[in-house]
């Protein structure tokens, strides 16, 4: 009487480690895609909130009849860089800048605004995502800058474009992140 094997053969015992080691590798793929997607829509998030912070600066600078409102516009030009700009672009900026709020230490309610120009010492890489970073007092733009242009309505300016740009690196892709909005206000 012969005895029936009781077991797997080693080519068997291969071929299961092989497929748990396919399911196990496109298991982590998947997953580190989804984490790297969701730190971008974050980034991208956090990015919006800059630039509408940005957006909004100017308006209430335009809205308060500030004099900051003069220099905003004194600077204007008439060929700004598209919104999808590389981010090799960025060195050459013309006429780039970015809002900067200065709080009186004897007065906190009085806030004035002052155009903080785009130069090699105000503006670095971003480490994580475009923002300007307010951190000790020491303002410098991250990623982010703005350029204004008049726009003419029959010879005549009537109103003045603000691009705003973001330029920064993201997890998981190999070419950089832009984002950008223009901001139209009315003299």
């Amino acid at each position: 009487m012969r005895r029936a094997s009781q077991g797997d053969t080693i080519v068997e015992m291969v071929l299961a480690f092989a497929i748990f080691s396919l399911a196990a590798v496109g298991t982590m793929t998947i997953i580190n895609n989804g984490v790297a997607t969701t730190q971008r829509n974050l980034e991208t998030t956090l990015v919006r909130q800059q630039i509408d912070t940005q957006a909004e600066l100017i308006r209430y600078i335009r809205d308060t009849k500030s004099p900051a409102w003069q220099t905003l516009i004194s600077g204007a030009i008439s060929n700004p860089l598209p919104l999808n700009q590389s981010c090799e672009q960025v060195a050459s900026i013309s006429q780039g800048f970015y809002i900067k709020p200065v709080i009186d230490n004897a007065d906190p309610t009085n806030t004035t605004f002052t155009r903080q120009s785009v130069t090699s010492a105000t503006y670095i890489t971003p480490a994580t995502y475009a923002k300007i970073d307010y951190a000790g007092g020491a303002v410098q733009s991250q990623g982010i800058w703005i350029q204004a242009t008049r726009a003419q309505q029959n010879g005549a300016v009537t109103a003045y474009d603000f691009y705003i740009h973001a330029c920064w690196d993201s997890v998981g892709i190999h070419i950089p992140m832009t984002l950008g909005t223009i901001v139209r206000i009315y003299d």
